[in-house]
């Protein structure tokens, strides 16, 4: 397959994506702004949040990625709700116990939760024992970011481009373990690009720790979201050798990305399916059947949240990208996109469990 068709493919495949991406984002290093709360639904009456609390769950532990993301949109969803916005971390299963206990929440619930929506769509899809709820099974606020995929090798080691690692035999990928977003990512691209011998090592307990066994030589890459690479990029421990991206990021900009590549059409299918289902990055769920007037509410406030300049500050200071799409297109575009998968992909996801 020549690399014209290829690369015509996947951006062909990836367009909507990317379109969806654009006309909602909100973010301190964006010239285009996040959608305008005055185009969403009006006329809700809001006033039944005056004075209330509101629990945010964020089904992982205090300081990681999901905490900082959920704690830096608080002040501006209590500034547009005049409500007390409380962050409760919630741990286990990989993020999805937290979530299991939402969908199953009354409808009339005062919790709302972030969601890692790779994982979760992945696990949904690949139809894996950890989720108890489907895409149904919740209210959809919006989406705040989404992860931005890279892999890293060791700064010193012998693989220092993406040539390196596709010539590679043995190649060993790091990763927190089966079903987390590096061993999904990492089994996806082993797939697609027949990465000879290679294998994804688990057991490790965190992301930190991952980034370790790399630092020290035990395994040769990690594949994830940029925001847990970064801190070793930076320093100089890590080399970000391809991206996710359209345009290799500014902390990685010698990554390799897909249009530089010669791909099968298998490889594109396989990557523009893991590109889609990253697309439903990190959302706000309430459970389903939320009274219209109550999530209407809650969207027009995650809507005004994104743009709220002290959000924007603190989103800057603690480096945390947001990319802001509306519950509604969540639901009208991203997840029906869903059924559409091949069955390659679906082969990878079921293989990540």
């Amino acid at each position: 397959m020549s690399k014209m068709t290829a690369v015509t493919r996947l951006t062909f495949g990836v367009m909507t994506i990317g379109a969806l991406v654009l006309t909602g984002c909100a973010s301190p290093n964006a010239s285009t702004p996040a959608q305008d709360s005055s185009s969403k639904p009006s006329g809700a009456d809001c006033t039944s949040f005056d004075g209330k609390t509101i629990e945010l769950v964020i089904p992982y532990n205090a300081g990681g990625g999901y905490d900082i993301l959920a704690r830096v949109i608080i002040p501006g969803l209590e500034n547009a709700l005049g409500a007390k916005v409380l962050p409760i971390n919630k741990p286990g299963a990989g993020g999805l116990l937290a979530i299991n206990q939402l969908a199953a929440a009354p409808s009339e619930s005062t919790q709302i939760a972030i969601v890692n929506g790779t994982g979760a769509a992945s696990a949904i899809l690949a139809g894996a024992e950890g989720p108890t709820f489907g895409f149904d099974d919740l209210s959809y606020i919006g989406r705040v970011a989404v992860d931005d995929l890279v892999v890293t090798t060791n700064a010193t080691g012998e693989y220092q481009s993406w040539d390196d690692v596709m010539k590679s035999d043995g190649f060993k990928f790091g990763s927190t373990g089966r079903g987390s977003s590096d061993y999904i990512v990492a089994n996806a691209l082993i797939d697609a690009f027949d990465l000879k011998n290679a294998e994804v090592v688990v057991g490790f307990n965190s992301q930190a720790e991952t980034d370790l066994a790399l630092i020290q030589g035990n395994v040769d890459a990690i594949a994830g979201p940029l925001d847990s690479r970064r801190a070793s990029i930076v320093s100089g421990e890590t080399t970000g050798v391809l991206s996710f991206a359209d345009e290799a990021p500014a902390d990685a900009g010698d990554a390799a990305v897909f249009s530089d590549l010669e791909l099968s059409d298998r490889a594109v299918d396989i990557i523009d399916g893991i590109k889609l289902i990253t697309a439903f990055g990190r959302p706000l769920v309430a459970p389903a059947g939320l009274d219209d007037e109550a999530l209407t509410c809650l969207q027009n406030a995650l809507a005004a949240a994104v743009e709220d300049p002290e959000v924007l500050e603190q989103a800057e200071k603690m480096e945390r990208v947001l990319s802001y799409l509306p519950g509604e297109e969540l639901v009208s575009d991203i997840i029906p996109g869903f059924e559409g998968l091949s069955e390659d992909v679906l082969k990878v996801l079921r293989s990540s469990y």
